[in-house]
């Protein structure tokens, strides 16, 4: 049995219906955003394309409102967190066998035209596997097999005004961080957990992801983190690496958009990103 290594693939932001709003605002961020793609499955996105990882803003358009994939309904924030597989069929087979509930009787498969710079529209397809939905009420933690990643990790996609080169944190509130951060450590029996200031941490590469509990969350962000709609665990916030802090501010200037200096990184509220708060800092 090969040993699950925690890569993070991407990250998704659900906007239900305010997708032009969400994309237009994420471009005031300082983000390159790809041309709207659309899934088989009903919903639609814009990305935000970096080194190794990628941020999807998750919403649908007006006509295909009865057409969206009933799995994701969640209130708008941070609702996914994503991990790279090469074999999604595999790796089905075996997180059950390590006892872990996954969604449906298999991987599920889906794709979308992706609108490149020579006017060609080829297909970009996935594989997703998703732990069952009952561990991550407030979102969804799952892996994706990506199918075609050169249509995904395109070079004229990867510069952005505001200098983010990776994401390289997911900060997760849980009443009960040690408890929560379980299911990542059966997943991932290898993975390396320590503890931090508030809660535990998993290294995934040269990525964190934390689950802190709601007082080191309050802590850290105070006004700048959107309400709680539940007491369950709910993923609140997004690190970013930039090439320059100066040129992140400026693009947020030039946005237009409200942020906090804090211990040598920029802090920009949930209220200006659709419910997640996101913490730049320097290479």
């Amino acid at each position: 049995m090969t040993t699950l290594s925690p890569q993070i693939d991407h990250v998704v932001i659900t906007v239900s219906d305010q997708l032009d709003q969400a994309n237009y605002q994420y471009q005031k961020l300082g983000f390159t955003t790809t041309p709207r793609g659309h899934h088989s499955l009903g919903t639609s996105n814009n990305l935000a394309i970096f080194t190794t990882t990628y941020l999807e803003l998750l919403g649908f358009e007006p006509q295909n409102a009865g057409k969206v994939d009933k799995s994701w309904c969640f209130a708008d924030g941070l609702t996914g967190l994503v991990f790279k597989t090469k074999d999604a069929n595999k790796l089905y087979q075996q997180l059950v066998s390590q006892g872990i509930k996954v969604e449906g009787d298999g991987p599920k498969s889906f794709f979308r035209p992706v609108e490149l710079n020579d006017g060609t529209k080829p297909e970009a397809r996935f594989k997703t596997v998703r732990l069952d939905p009952s561990y991550t009420p407030n979102g969804q933690i799952f892996f994706c097999d990506q199918l075609t990643p050169e249509l995904v990790w395109r070079k004229e996609w990867q510069t952005h005004p505001n200098g983010v080169i990776n994401i390289n944190q997911v900060i997760i509130e849980a009443q009960k961080p040690r408890s929560s951060i379980k299911l990542l450590e059966k997943t991932f029996p290898l993975a390396n957990i320590i503890e931090i200031d508030g809660g535990v941490r998993l290294k995934a590469e040269d990525k964190f992801i934390d689950y802190l509990t709601p007082s080191a969350i309050q802590h850290l962000f105070g006004s700048s983190i959107s309400k709680a709609n539940n007491d369950q665990d709910r993923k609140v916030a997004l690190g970013f690496t930039t090439k320059s802090l100066a040129q992140t501010q400026q693009a947020l200037e030039k946005g237009k958009i409200k942020y906090n200096l804090q211990n040598d990184t920029i802090i920009v509220p949930a209220s200006e990103t659709y419910g997640v708060v996101m913490i730049f800092s320097q290479l």
